[in-house]
């Protein structure tokens, strides 16, 4: 039996992130430029896995990845039926209805930490850290994992390309990493 593949398919194959299966930047810039152009109302949330770094270092990779694929999942259950993509390593993007935003991002953020301590080893699950030795010798403590998101949303701004929203999240993720535990930063500036 031969079966035909649409290329569409193939061409969504190709830009999905071999990890998580998830639309990868060639496909969220173009979900992007299709509002933009279309002058749909939309907020563009850029979520990082805080403290990524230390669990990769202290577990190994498979576990970095089990952290990873950890946010994909709690991503396709509480923004089910929104354009959910995989920037790369521990970046995620949302794209969603201005007004939903936010709701959607409190239940991520539940869900992502009641499950995070499963990634963990019990005994650091149980503490609340795990700690590392840096390149000085020195012994850092790390917390559990937690979610930093930048959102930039075209309710009081105008758009004239991808580059410029992402840019704006981008900007607003650094914002929120400057924030204790799990943050949104959003950017309200008016042009």
């Amino acid at each position: 039996m031969i079966r035909v593949v649409r290329r569409s398919t193939l061409r969504e194959l190709r830009e999905a992130s071999p990890l998580t299966g998830l639309p990868g930047n060639t496909r969220i810039r173009r979900e992007l430029s299709g509002r933009i152009s279309a002058h749909q109302p939309f907020a563009l949330c850029h979520l990082d896995i805080d403290r990524f770094k230390s669990v990769n270092d202290t577990y190994g990779f498979v576990r970095g990845d089990e952290l990873i694929l950890l946010l994909a999942a709690v991503l396709r259950r509480t923004a089910a039926g929104e354009f959910i993509g995989h920037v790369g390593g521990d970046d995620f993007v949302v794209i969603c209805g201005p007004r939903r935003a936010e709701a959607l991002l409190n239940a991520t953020i539940t869900e992502f930490e009641r499950r995070v301590p499963a990634v963990y080893d019990p005994a650091h699950a149980q503490q609340g850290y795990l700690t590392t030795v840096d390149r000085r010798g020195e012994t850092r403590k790390w917390e559990l994992a937690t979610l930093s998101v930048g959102v930039a949303t075209s309710e009081h701004r105008r758009y004239a390309d991808p580059a410029e929203v992402v840019s704006a999240a981008a900007e607003m993720k650094s914002v929120a990493k400057r924030e204790p535990g799990s943050h949104v930063a959003v950017d309200r500036r008016r042009t």
